[in-house]
């Protein structure tokens, strides 16, 4: 997985945080989307996560499941 780029400013799978569980926003940074985007990917299942004091966190295994794409579909 090293050196894959996913953003044109040259941001790689080691500029993602080294956590288990992260915020939306950050994976919407990460993956130049909206935190709209990254809620919409959770209530559809693309993504996994789970509920923190009310608040949503998504699992990093299951974002570098998609960046890798295992059964990432843009469109859905």
């Amino acid at each position: 997985m090293e050196g894959f780029r996913t953003r044109g400013d040259g941001m790689e799978f080691s500029d993602l945080p080294h956590k288990t569980l992260l915020r939306p926003d950050e994976v919407a940074l990460f993956l130049s989307v909206s935190s709209k985007t990254v809620y919409r990917w959770y209530r559809s299942g693309l993504i996994e996560g789970t509920k923190v004091n009310r608040s949503l966190r998504i699992y990093r295994d299951s974002l570098l499941k998609l960046i890798d794409g295992n059964g990432f579909d843009p469109d859905q």
